[in-house]
């Protein structure tokens, strides 16, 4: 390797140094850059605080926002489309019912069986495209949280080794001074391979099942899939199997994330929530105005979940928007609705043209047809505000 003579420099040298330089440039062939040379002193107090602020410092914020977007979209994309192939679908049932078994098809219902059998080819192609594709961007959010933990290590071992050679230089113990110190490069590329290592051994339930990211993900997918039908979600362990636990789920009742009886009031305000906020602890769900003020009023932000019979403790940043939650509010409102609507149909006309309303005994029609007409507001404001965040 040349050796590079560190001397100063006269003002001549300095300027025929540029002349060669400029010359150089219009020469086509590439630089030879010499070897890398660990640090033959230790950091200073000033160079070791610079290390240690790289971090904690905010420059990544904004990759760190692309990823999450990116999480959100991939998620908004499988949700529209398998909504879009469960509505062809839905239409084409319905072409079918209104033809009966020996009427003829008409071009809307053959239009619609041709799109229900191209979507039947790509929306499972395009759903584990996506899928693929979130599993790599939480692959690429480890991969940053791990280089900050390498750097904080880094910045530490750096700080502790300065501190090692000035004690040895103090005790005047030449053989202990000169010993080797791996310098910030060399520790910063070991702690990053090491975290790299570990991550690829771990399975993939431990990469994604216990992943807050990829299990919403996976629970809008599914909500999207067999929402309508009240399909329980697979267990996480299951996800990953060859059938996605999918063929099979009915025969593992303990393995199963049983379908609990749906409250759509906040546990705090009791009344129909429209911007659904679940912990990701308890997995209790409030409206999100109602959990931010009482959190606000808590010591610290900290406080036992307020769910009747929860002990878990939380803070605002265990709580993430719930887009199934609302999806499931919603299809529960629009169920209320149509009840009200049948309802409407089940007058019954008397002979002299009277109308008269079957009644069940014990039923009170009239404050639930009020309600389901509140449920109906309900449905329409969420529907109206969700338009509003869009535009």
């Amino acid at each position: 390797m040349p050796i590079i003579n560190r001397r100063l420099q006269s003002s001549s040298e300095r300027h025929r140094g540029r002349a060669s330089t400029a010359s150089t440039l219009h020469n086509d062939a590439p630089l030879e850059l010499p070897a890398y040379e660990p640090l033959s002193t230790p950091l200073n107090a000033h160079a070791i605080r610079a290390l240690s602020q790289l971090s904690s410092n905010k420059d990544t914020r904004k990759y760190e926002e692309q990823l999450n977007k990116s999480i959100e979209l991939l998620s908004a994309s499988v949700r529209d489309l398998n909504d879009k192939y469960a509505e062809r679908k839905d239409n084409l049932k319905r072409f079918q019912e209104k033809r009966g078994q020996n009427g003829e098809k008409n071009d809307r219902e053959r239009a619609e069986e041709k799109a229900v059998l191209a979507l039947k080819d790509d929306v499972p192609r395009l759903t584990d495209e996506c899928d693929v594709a979130v599993r790599s961007v939480i692959d690429l959010k480890v991969e940053l949280e791990d280089s900050k933990v390498a750097l904080q290590e880094t910045a530490q071992k750096v700080e502790n080794g300065a501190r090692t050679r000035r004690r040895r230089e103090e005790d005047e113990d030449d053989d202990m001074a000169d010993a080797d110190i791996p310098g910030p490069i060399a520790l910063l590329e070991e702690a990053k391979a090491r975290a790299a290592d570990d991550y690829a051994s771990k399975s993939l339930y431990e990469k994604y099942g216990v992943n807050n990211d990829y299990i919403g993900f996976k629970r809008l997918w599914h909500d999207a899939v067999h929402g309508a039908d009240g399909k329980p979600l697979p267990d996480a362990s299951k996800w990953f199997s060859q059938n996605r636990g999918e063929d099979h789920a009915d025969d593992d009742d303990d393995l199963i994330v049983a379908e609990e009886h749906l409250d759509i009031h906040c546990p705090l305000s009791m009344v129909v929530m429209q911007d659904p906020y679940t912990s990701t602890v308890c997995k209790h769900t409030f409206e999100k105005d109602s959990i931010v003020q009482f959190l606000r009023t808590q010591p610290g932000g900290r406080a036992r979940c307020p769910q009747t019979g929860c002990n878990k403790e939380v803070t605002i940043k265990n709580f993430r928007p719930d887009p199934v939650m609302l999806r499931r509010i919603k299809r529960r409102l629009a169920e209320e609705r149509n009840d009200d609507d049948d309802d409407d149909d089940d007058e019954a006309v008397d002979g002299d043209g009277d109308s008269e309303m079957k009644k069940t005994p014990g039923r009170p029609i009239k404050s639930e047809r009020e309600g389901r007409g509140k449920g109906r507001r309900l449905v329409e404001d969420i529907e109206d505000d969700e338009e509003g965040g869009e535009a």
